[in-house]
């Protein structure tokens, strides 16, 4: 199970934003579907992103549910680009000892599906 923030109407499994600009793990043109393994770290990686004006007033947050089966854990991830495996598991930048999952919906097996979508509120005194 993983966790994914954001804005509602990208509420959805297509890796289609990492499709089109690329990401640590996937280049443009392979859609992929960034995740992390707990809320807190989901809003973290987040947080990274954003600009105290630029806080959206519609995320959400995904429970994203896959087979752990589907989980591979690359041995040297400064190397990997993409990898013809449905999930991928690998650390956060954010916060190295936790981990985040890239999902490839375009790999074969690929099988996750949202079990749960719900408003975020997001509590501004972070960005202070």
């Amino acid at each position: 199970m993983s966790f994914r923030i954001v804005r509602r109407k990208y509420a959805d499994l297509s890796g289609n934003g990492a499709r089109l600009f690329g990401g640590r793990f996937n280049p443009p043109g392979v859609p992929a579907i960034y995740t992390s393994e707990s809320i807190a770290l989901a809003l973290l990686e987040v947080l990274v992103h954003l600009e105290k004006s630029e806080v959206p007033n519609d995320l959400v947050v995904l429970t994203i549910a896959f087979n752990a089966r589907q989980v591979y854990r690359p041995k040297n991830v400064a190397r990997l680009i993409q990898h013809d495996r449905a999930i991928l598991r690998v650390p956060s930048v954010v916060v190295p000892r936790e981990s985040n999952y890239v999902l490839f919906p375009a790999a074969p097996g690929f099988d996750a599906t949202i079990e749960h979508v719900e408003p975020l509120f997001f509590d501004r005194r972070l960005l202070t």
